[in-house]
């Protein structure tokens, strides 16, 4: 399967979550928009979901 590998990358998925930490203010409540079954799936089955 191609691209396997960038989207299985640990090293990658950290910074990103990094990335949103920053951004993200503690004083508000955000929600993921749903757009794809298969990625809510992946969400939840990955412990993302709080």
């Amino acid at each position: 399967m191609k691209f396997v590998d960038e989207f299985r990358d640990g090293d990658l998925a950290k910074g990103l979550a990094e990335a949103i930490g920053r951004e993200a203010r503690a004083d508000k409540r955000y929600h993921f928009m749903e757009f794809c079954g298969g990625h809510t799936h992946a969400i939840f089955r990955y412990g993302i979901q709080d």
